[in-house]
């Protein structure tokens, strides 16, 4: 009867071993994808972190040479004093020669008359000549 009575138990063992087999193994395969993953992450992270350097490479080559375009440019440009009193000395000489070409324009506008004017006083003289002689 000892080995009736263990019968039950040793199908619960051969079960309990067969079910942990077939776990130990969903386990196995659940960290060899798991260890996959995690290898791909570390890649691409190396892969991210090569990147960074380089934009941080290009970034330091962008500022030095936003810094030497800003040196050329404060060497060949005018300060902002000057500029506003070069503009002004402009503005007045604007004024100056916009005042002397309305005096021009008046001159012209009498010049252009001026065949009116002659023709006017050609007929008056014509008149009085008529009238007197």
């Amino acid at each position: 009867m000892d080995s009736a009575s263990n019968l039950p138990w040793n199908i619960v063992a051969v079960i309990a071993g067969s079910a942990a087999a077939i776990v130990g193994a969903l386990i196995v395969l659940n960290l060899r994808s798991i260890k996959s993953c995690l290898r791909s992450f570390a890649q691409r992270i190396d892969r991210q972190d090569t990147q960074i350097e380089k934009c941080e490479d290009e970034v330091k080559t962008l500022n030095k040479n936003i810094s030497v375009c800003k040196t050329d440019c404060d060497r060949t440009n005018v300060s902002k004093e000057d500029w506003v009193r070069s503009e002004g000395y402009t503005r007045k000489e604007l004024k100056e020669v916009t005042t002397i070409l309305n005096k021009l324009d008046g001159k012209l506008e009498v010049v252009s008359k001026l065949p009116e004017i002659c023709g006017s006083i050609a007929r008056e003289v014509a008149i009085q000549v008529k009238q007197g002689g």
